[in-house]
C-alpha cells in the first residue's frame, strides 16, 4: 500500500511539473513558450489594456474569450450587440469583422490569433 501511494505522488509530481513546463502552442518572438511563461505574461496584463470588440452571436469571440480567461489574462469586453457606443467606437477604428482587439494602443484586426495577441502585448 505505501508503495502505491508513493507511485501515485511520483506520478501526480510528474504531471504537475510536466503541465507547468509544457509546451502551449503558442509563440513569442518566433519561439515557442510554457505554460509558466504565458501565466507570467498574463499577471501583468490589466483589463483595460486589451479591449475586445464582440458580438454576442460571434463564435470566434467566444473562442478568443475563453483563450483569454483560460490563460489568466484580463480585458474588457465591448460587447456591439449590447452598447451602441462599443458599436461606434469599432466604427471608429475601422473595424470589419470581431473579435477586434486593442492591445495596449495596437489595433488586432483580423480576428483572434494567440500568436499576433502576445506580439503586440510585447509591443505595447
Amino acid at each position: 500500500m505505501r508503495k502505491l501511494f508513493i507511485l501515485i505522488l511520483l506520478v501526480g509530481g510528474l504531471y504537475q511539473g510536466w503541465k507547468h513546463f509544457a509546451p502551449t502552442g503558442v509563440s513569442l518572438d518566433g519561439r515557442e513558450i510554457s505554460a509558466s511563461e504565458l501565466s507570467a505574461l498574463a499577471v501583468g496584463v490589466k483589463a483595460n489594456e486589451v479591449v475586445m470588440y464582440s458580438t454576442s452571436e460571434c463564435p470566434y469571440c467566444a473562442q478568443a474569450k475563453n483563450w483569454l480567461n483560460q490563460n489568466g489574462f484580463a480585458f474588457t469586453e465591448c460587447n456591439m450587440s449590447e452598447a451602441h457606443r462599443c458599436e461606434d467606437e469599432f466604427r471608429s477604428y475601422g473595424g470589419i469583422g470581431t473579435p477586434y482587439l486593442v492591445v495596449r494602443g495596437h489595433h488586432v484586426k483580423d480576428g483572434f490569433d494567440p500568436d499576433e495577441f502576445l506580439t503586440a502585448l510585447r509591443a505595447g
